[in-house]
């Protein structure tokens, strides 16, 4: 069923005319015999077609490649202002560029003496900026394989700082966790002895204590264990992964 070539070119096309044929009805009828879809013209367009390989495509009203490439100067009826064959493309496009500098002041000497000859110059310069874009488009293959070496060199280089910190924060905190358990066993012992429990060896912040008089008994146990514990949670606390 062909399209309306109106509506492709317009800003917000509408839908193709064979959507009407998409019914529960139809579709309930696909579901029960694919095979024969195609033979029917209710059913053929309920089933996409295969992509295509080869040629063009329509998009908007407009033929496209299917097979992306960059087209000749000769598909594109525009004279090929360079040489065939390895060609030093900076040197070219030095020289396109001073044609066009050129052929602009020679459009401004024509349209000084006779106006009506302007059509020349004005296609010679569009025939020379066609050049210098295709010159310049063939570089867009390289620059994109150049980008995106660049873009995953950054990425690779991000993962190694970001793991080298990982590494390193976890290294920190083998130390911490070795040092509390060492202050956990002191503590341990304290209480199994019955003294005041030592002081951590991991502490962030000073605790200050009255001195008891020498008539007053040792701390309690529960207080040698909460203190000890606070001290262990404060450690953790401090740990930031930053």
């Amino acid at each position: 069923m062909p399209d309306n070539p109106g509506q492709n070119d317009s800003s917000h096309p509408g839908p193709p005319e064979y959507f009407r044929l998409f019914t529960d009805h139809n579709i309930a009828r696909l579901a029960a015999a694919p095979q024969s879809a195609l033979d029917d013209p209710d059913l053929k367009f309920l089933v996409p077609p295969p992509p295509p390989t080869a040629g063009t495509y329509s998009n908007f009203g407009r033929q496209w490649p299917v097979v992306d490439r960059l087209p000749t100067l000769a598909e594109q009826n525009i004279p090929q202002l360079y040489p065939e064959g390895p060609i030093d493309r900076i040197a070219e496009l030095k020289k396109l560029n001073h044609s066009l500098l050129f052929e602009f002041l020679d459009l401004v000497n024509v349209l000084i003496k006779d106006p009506s000859l302007y059509a020349a110059r004005t296609e010679r310069i569009r025939e020379i900026f066609v050049n210098i874009h295709h010159l310049i488009n063939e570089y867009r293959s390289h620059q994109a394989k150049e980008s995106l070496k660049l873009m995953l060199r950054h990425q690779i280089l991000s993962k190694r700082q970001t793991t080298a910190n990982l590494l390193s924060k976890c290294q920190d905190l083998e130390q911490r966790i070795a040092t509390l358990k060492t202050d956990a066993a002191n503590i341990e012992a304290a209480l199994t002895r019955g003294s005041p429990a030592p002081a951590p060896a991991l502490q962030t912040e000073p605790t200050h204590s009255p001195a008891a008089p020498n008539n007053e008994s040792p701390p309690h146990r529960s207080h040698i264990v909460d203190s000890g514990f606070r001290s262990i949670v404060k450690s953790i606390q401090d740990l930031k992964l930053t």
